[in-house]
């Protein structure tokens, strides 16, 4: 009986590790941690960008360093109006396309499959649309 008992908890416990393994890789394989982790990666490359070109040059006069300084501040602002703007709408078409992937009551299979296939098409495209309308209504800005 101890053996039974032993071997039960021991499944459960596998079963248990391998779903939440499953679980891990599925959710580190979506695209909204891809998303996620590239945002993440864009601030502190243009955090590191707007701080060195904050800093002195050499043979820079202090009225030089200051307008070019206030004109990087600008710049830096504009960026990350910019970047809050793409991640709205990113989120705004990542919430859109996570609820169409749900599979519908009477759909087949083959059914099922052909519209994900078509989803990650139509998303691909509007994210795609979204970099370039936020480029350019900061372009005109």
């Amino acid at each position: 009986m101890k053996k039974v008992v032993k071997k039960i908890i021991a499944y459960s416990l596998l079963v248990g590790i391998t779903q939440v393994g499953l679980h891990t890789a599925l959710l580190e394989a979506s695209p909204r941690s891809d998303w996620q982790e590239q945002q993440i990666k864009w601030k502190f490359q243009e955090n590191e960008r707007h701080n060195r070109e904050s800093q002195r040059h050499e043979n820079e006069s202090e009225r030089d360093w200051h307008n070019r300084q206030r004109q990087e501040d600008q710049q830096h602002e504009r960026y990350l109006r910019q970047n809050e703007e793409r991640q709205h709408l990113n989120e705004l078409e990542m919430q859109r396309y996570e609820r169409e992937l749900q599979r519908h009551d009477n759909e087949s299979d083959q059914e099922w499959n052909d519209r994900q296939w078509q989803e990650g098409q139509t998303h691909q495209q509007m994210v795609q649309q979204i970099e370039e309308d936020v480029a350019l209504m900061f372009l005109n800005s």
